[in-house]
């Protein structure tokens, strides 16, 4: 897969399959638009497959005071659209100006004057240029006009309710870890380097890895985890707690994200580590006192550890 930075810096000389979004999460619903479009450009034989999308998220820029979480950083987007077998991913900056195009310009000034665009497949809710103008509708007239075939995707559901990035954000925030690993066709990955904390693991026996995480980074509802990690390619099984520490009042409601790794001993500060979330296993609580949380915390690794036992059986 080829990457480009902008519009401008593509460059093929093949007519294309083309489509373009936001694609936060790559969910399966992504998923199905993006195998489209490869399928459709393997079976003409002489295109190739052009996915466009932003950087950052249109909506972060149209809402400047809103404070937009994602499920994919950059890196983690370019991850996942590398695995659908893309020949050609341009990552263009969204800006202002930008987002006043209209879709006619948006089209003529900006596609066409660049890419031999042949066909465009669209998810069920795509929209292009200023205040989301361009409705499929729209783009049946213009695909008379610039001689392009336009296909539309029907959406993917999941436990009858249609899979898009909105939902999977909420299912999230709420602890529906379940549906929304089964949304995104992968598990929900928080990543990170270790930092150091105040060592409170420790001295219960339960060391854990403090993950400092992207602040765009969404970030689960509180509570008690099942993770896997990886950590150099090698995966261990864990518990992660996502919270303010309630017992210990350490951290002023700041949210903290730390990983207790099962039969781990190695020294990982300032190493990067992958947390990939499996299950929710109870909400944040607060206790009277360290000893009835360190009881808990056992409590809680003696029912993660069996849960992976049954898992693996």
């Amino acid at each position: 897969m080829k990457i480009y930075s902008l519009i401008d810096e593509f460059s093929s000389f093949l007519p294309c399959v083309f489509t373009l979004g936001s694609f936060d999460g790559v969910h399966i619903g992504h998923q199905k638009v993006i195998q489209n479009l490869v399928l459709r450009a393997k079976k003409e034989g002489e295109y190739c497959s052009v996915l466009l999308t932003f950087n950052p998220h249109p909506k972060e820029v149209l809402n400047p005071g809103k404070k937009i979480l994602y499920l994919n950083t950059l890196s983690e987007r370019i991850y996942h659209l590398r695995k659908t077998g893309i020949e050609h991913l341009i990552i263009h900056p969204f800006t202002k100006n930008f987002s006043k195009l209209s879709t006619k310009d948006f089209l003529q000034k900006i596609l066409f004057s660049k890419l031999k665009i042949k066909q465009i497949i669209t998810g069920y809710d795509s929209h292009l240029g200023k205040d989301r103008d361009g409705s499929s509708h729209q783009l049946k007239k213009f695909s008379q006009i610039y001689g392009f075939k336009l296909y539309q995707v029907s959406p993917r559901k999941l436990k009858k309710k249609i899979i898009s990035s909105t939902y999977i954000r909420k299912s999230l925030i709420k602890g529906n870890i379940e549906w929304a690993n089964q949304a995104l066709g992968y598990l929900y990955t928080i990543s990170g380097y270790v930092i150091k904390g105040r060592g409170i693991g420790k001295t219960l026996n339960f060391p854990t890895a403090n993950i400092q995480v992207d602040k765009k980074k969404l970030i689960p509802k509180k509570g008690v985890y099942a993770v896997r990690i990886n950590y150099l390619n090698q995966i261990y099984q864990g518990m992660m707690n996502i919270g303010i520490c309630p017992t210990i009042h350490l951290f002023n409601n700041e949210i903290k994200i730390e990983v207790h790794i099962f039969d781990f001993h190695k020294n990982i500060y300032g190493k990067k580590i992958d947390v990939l979330i499996v299950q929710i296993f109870r909400d944040e609580m607060r206790f009277q006192t360290l000893h009835d949380l360190k009881r808990q915390i056992c409590q809680d690794k003696m029912k993660i550890k069996d849960f992976f036992e049954k898992k693996i059986l």
